[in-house]
């Protein structure tokens, strides 16, 4: 997609064009914002923007060439808009303007093929690249952290979604052929090579939608809050659930909620899952890594209930494939994609096998995706 060529038709030439990946993340999922670790990947699924200055000296136009939509906006009077694609991006121009930054107006071109509500955080695609952008177009002072917090900035304060940093930080910080561990609390990280020998993975779209705004992921934060407010009283010292052991945990399982306790048990298991999982990537124990994945699916289903019956459908027709040795959904939960970890001998068999029974079961047409690991958000 030529998104310049597009401004051109639209307002005239473009200044500056940016593109921003989308990201998988291999496990350490809701532990982001319970200040934990997490492994994401930036992929090379992408959305474009093209920016250009206007002549005004507050006009903001938006044009979303998926969407085929506009919206116009004033810098003297950012709100919330019935558009929700154009939100994400309302959301930094307020973060940025509350952060006193000289902005006027200007034009904005976006478009891609990052497939919305997959799980692939096309919304964390689309805050960061526009928020690049706009550091360039005018000369702004963030640096790459800056950019990732400003999106989770956006969509805490204006979306109001209790959201980490992971899929900003993936967004951002992405290096090719690199996963990334990131200490969610420190924001230390390190990138982790993926060179798997004989196996590889792939993702299958379920095809059914979620969005963060209406999912039930507040909720999720919620009570994991809350959880750490109560053992803190019990234990002391405790500021995320990344500070509690499995075995204070059950040591102090009556003062909790079944809820508390089966969400607080899952993320605490996720934590460690991913420290094992580093360590068996790194030494090509493909058969590890792909039990861990098959457990975090059942935390996810069964334990902080953010599945649902297609992923679950999915998941469980991989397990009846040889080539497959792990399976999880991925992303905020409640639809989207689920990442396999598959024998690179058979793999495109046993993705047709599961997509057809899936589709014969379900009636709707899942989608594969195969991806490489991508730098992260920058110039075209």
């Amino acid at each position: 997609m030529n998104i310049a060529s597009e401004l051109l038709k639209w307002k005239g030439k473009a200044e500056i064009t940016v593109k921003a990946p989308g990201r998988i993340n291999l496990i350490g999922e809701h532990t982001d914002y319970n200040l934990g670790f997490v492994l994401p990947a930036a992929i090379d699924k992408y959305i474009y923007f093209a920016f250009r200055k206007n002549n005004s000296s507050e006009e903001v136009n938006l044009k979303s060439l998926d969407f085929c939509d506009e919206y116009t906006a004033l810098l003297s009077n950012i709100q919330k808009s019935e558009k929700t694609w154009a939100n994400y991006m309302l959301g930094i121009l307020s973060q940025m303007l509350n952060e006193n930054c000289l902005i006027s107006g200007f034009d904005c071109v976006i478009g891609g093929d990052i497939p919305i509500g997959s799980g692939l955080s096309s919304s964390a695609a689309l805050e960061c690249g526009f928020a690049f952008g706009i550091n360039k177009l005018f000369g702004l002072h963030y640096d790459k952290m800056g950019i990732a917090k400003l999106g989770q900035a956006s969509e805490n304060n204006f979306l109001g979604i209790k959201s980490g940093i992971l899929d900003q930080f993936s967004s951002v910080f992405g290096k090719q052929g690199h996963a990334m561990k990131l200490d969610c609390r420190s924001m230390d990280y390190e990138y982790i090579p993926i060179a798997l020998k004989t196996h590889s993975f792939a993702l299958i779209n379920t095809n059914v939608k979620h969005s963060h705004l209406t999912s039930g992921y507040n909720d999720r934060a919620n009570t994991c809050f809350e959880s750490v407010a109560i053992l803190n009283e019990k234990i002391g010292n405790i500021r995320s659930l990344r500070d509690v052991s499995i075995e204070q945990l059950n040591k102090n399982k009556n003062y909790l909620s079944v809820i508390q306790y089966k969400r607080s048990n899952f993320i605490i298991n996720e934590n460690l899952r991913l420290h094992s999982f580093v360590k068996a990537m790194e030494n090509n124990n493909v058969t590890d890594m792909g039990q861990l994945l098959f457990e975090t699916h059942i935390g996810l289903s069964q334990d902080y209930e953010v599945s649902c019956e297609e992923s679950d459908l999915i998941v469980n027709l991989s397990k009846l494939e040889e080539p497959v040795v792990g399976a999880r959904m991925m992303g905020g939960g409640f639809g989207g994609c689920v990442l396999l970890l598959c024998r690179n001998e058979g793999k495109k068999d046993a993705l047709d096998r599961i997509c057809l029974k899936y589709k014969t079961q379900t009636e709707i047409n899942p989608e594969v995706y195969h991806v490489n690991l991508v730098e992260g958000v920058s110039l075209v």
